[in-house]
């Protein structure tokens, strides 16, 4: 790469060259100029930082930064780290919101890199990383408006109508609540390690409390603050990331997915150090106070839309349980390679306890 070609990131959001995860660059290049894609293999490989799943790189297409996505090394469950849902996606997303990055090339061959993998356009930005994101000077105001940009942007996304943007093809219409406590009772059953207690019985109840069939909506069905990019000054919305797992359903999960990764003080203390969020610093919203600006926001406001939102907290915490002890087998399988996964066996019963809070109707 010209080294007068500036990086559009810090370089503390790149991997150190010695921790990168090499891929077959020719190989890449081959694929790319089929497409009419200018790429230079011989570049430096530049690695994204963080993240527990897919693994990320920031390459240049031509004259233009671009983002190479693909699924972690190993085995992959079922449904997971899937390139071509999220291109769905995108295609679908980019052309209606200016928070979705445009697909550039989606490639399902595994000859090329091992797996399919994905490229978007790269979104320059603050990526909303930590319990401190804007650093130490963040102010209670600053902290307030992230907490509500995320009703802001979940609004936004669950506004749209399915069929006026082309959106049938993410998924189907019914079925949301059934088919997804299936998919994680079956990552449960699969799961390296002995399932706790609470785990267990979350499930039960989950079973026993299915809705019938709700709102149904375009969901990014992993959402989080930290999958979102703001201009550094303004702190607006730039992008809304990592779309692997979007689909048609519940609006409630995408609501009740944020409220699991927005720790409180009360939480069991080996969830807390998993905290991704700034949601314990001065000015930031409750758990309650986000759903209810949430359902505001929405104009619901029934009974059913309650009863909705606690099941779907319930089995947010269900999913997110089961993701803590997928990311814990890593660590047991490898503990030298995946050190900084230690901390998930302690905070994986502790995500399944919440969970029966929330249908009890303890949490919010």
């Amino acid at each position: 790469m010209d080294s007068a070609i500036d990086l559009p990131v810090s370089s503390g959001l790149l991997r150190h060259p010695d921790a990168v995860i090499p891929f077959d660059r020719e190989a890449l290049g081959r694929y790319l100029a089929a497409q009419g894609h200018d790429f230079d293999p011989s570049a430096p490989l530049l690695q994204f930082s963080g993240g527990y799943g897919n693994l990320n790189y920031l390459i240049r297409l031509g004259q233009q930064w671009a983002v190479l996505r693909r699924p972690p090394l190993g085995e992959i469950p079922k449904g997971a780290n899937d390139m071509g849902r999220e291109f769905r996606a995108l295609s679908v997303l980019a052309p209606v919101w200016k928070l979705a990055p445009r697909p550039l090339a989606f490639c399902e061959e595994m000859a090329v890199l091992g797996a399919p993998f994905l490229i978007s356009e790269f979104r320059a930005g603050l990526p909303l990383h930590g319990t401190m994101p804007l650093g130490r000077s963040m102010t209670p105001g600053q902290s307030r408006d992230l907490s509500l940009l995320q009703v802001d942007i979940l609004t936004e996304l669950h506004g749209f109508d399915i069929a006026a943007i082309g959106g049938e093809s993410l998924g189907r219409l019914d079925g949301f609540a059934a088919r997804t406590l299936r998919g994680w009772t079956m990552r449960l059953n699969g799961a390296g390690t002995k399932p706790p207690a609470e785990a267990v019985m979350l499930f039960q109840k989950l079973a026993e409390v299915l809705p019938d069939e709700g709102r149904v909506s375009v969901i990014h069905n992993d959402f989080k603050l930290d999958n979102v990019v703001v201009d550094p000054v303004t702190l607006a919305a730039r992008a809304v990331l990592d779309w692997d797992m979007s689909t048609l359903g519940s609006p409630f999960f995408d609501l009740a997915t944020l409220l699991t990764y927005w720790i409180a003080p009360d939480d069991p203390e080996g969830l807390r150090v998993t905290n991704l969020t700034h949601s314990e610093v001065p000015g930031a919203l409750t758990r309650r106070e986000l759903a209810e600006a949430y359902m505001r926001s929405r104009g619901y406001d029934s009974a059913r839309d309650e009863a909705e939102l606690r099941f779907f907290m319930g089995l947010a915490f269900a999913k997110l349980g089961v993701v803590y002890m997928q990311l814990y087998d890593r660590f047991r399988a490898d503990p030298a390679g995946y050190a900084r996964n230690e901390k998930f066996g302690a905070a994986a019963p502790g995500a399944f306890a919440r969970g029966l809070d929330a249908l009890g109707g303890r949490l919010i």
